[in-house]
């Protein structure tokens, strides 16, 4: 079952993957995946993996990289900032997300199982603590985005691949729901200032659980992405 899963997963991934990229390539030198609609309508394309400088032609409906050069001057800053500030958000947010299922679980099952007590009695504790990673997740992702932007003008030089224009469309929507998330959180309407529960007798209550854990679902795909398409700029497929 879990096979079938995630060929399911790889499929849609793939699906969507082609959508936004349109027809694409393997660099000859490094076999990084390079999109054709990157190299506009000068046919040249600089790998942003090995640098090597591609002629992209298409023969009898077929795409044909052409090495035709290696770019010998990148910058090579001493500290890059992007990939460590990446770890913060990405080692942050899905403890954030455990803690925010936890305390959901223990509102369904805490009240039929009353040897529970001791521990539902700190779900306040937890609630804060939940409410501070997110915090702090979502908001070092804007250094994390900043940096990401610092680095795509200077060692890219803003060239448009699909990696880092799905990278950027995608930090935007992990702050934008990130930011929802830590809104409705903070707001009381999830978790009782109380109890640090949901509170089961409220309509309001329960449906904004269901949409926290819409938003933590979807940024966690979103940070998850991310971070595998980020990890083919630097290691390559």
């Amino acid at each position: 079952m879990i096979g079938d899963i995630r060929r399911l997963t790889a499929k849609v991934a793939e699906r969507f993957k082609r959508r936004f990229t349109g027809t694409t390539f393997y660099c000859p030198v490094c076999h990084l995946e390079l999109a054709v609609v990157d190299a506009g309508s000068h046919r040249l394309l600089v790998c942003p993996l090995c640098g090597v400088v591609l002629d992209v032609d298409s023969v009898y409906g077929h795409v044909v990289p052409v090495v035709l050069d290696v770019e010998l001057y990148r910058p090579q800053p001493k500290a890059r900032i992007h990939p460590l500030a990446t770890h913060i958000p990405i080692g942050l947010y899905p403890f954030a997300v455990l803690g925010a299922v936890l305390l959901m679980v223990a509102s369904l099952v805490g009240s039929r199982m009353p040897g529970l007590a001791p521990v539902l009695a700190r779900a306040p504790v937890v609630a804060d603590a939940t409410l501070v990673l997110l915090v702090l997740s979502v908001s070092l992702s804007v250094v994390t985005f900043a940096a990401g932007l610092w680095d795509w003008f200077r060692r890219y030089r803003r060239r448009p691949y699909w990696q880092i224009r799905l990278k950027i469309a995608g930090s935007i929507l992990f702050l934008v729901v990130g930011g929802a998330a830590v809104a409705l959180h903070a707001s009381g309407l999830v978790f009782s200032a109380a109890t640090g529960l949901i509170d089961l007798a409220s309509p309001v209550a329960v449906a904004a659980a269901v949409v926290q854990l819409m938003l933590l679902t979807v940024g966690m795909t979103v940070i998850a992405t991310l971070g595998h398409v980020g990890g083919t700029l630097v290691f390559g497929r």
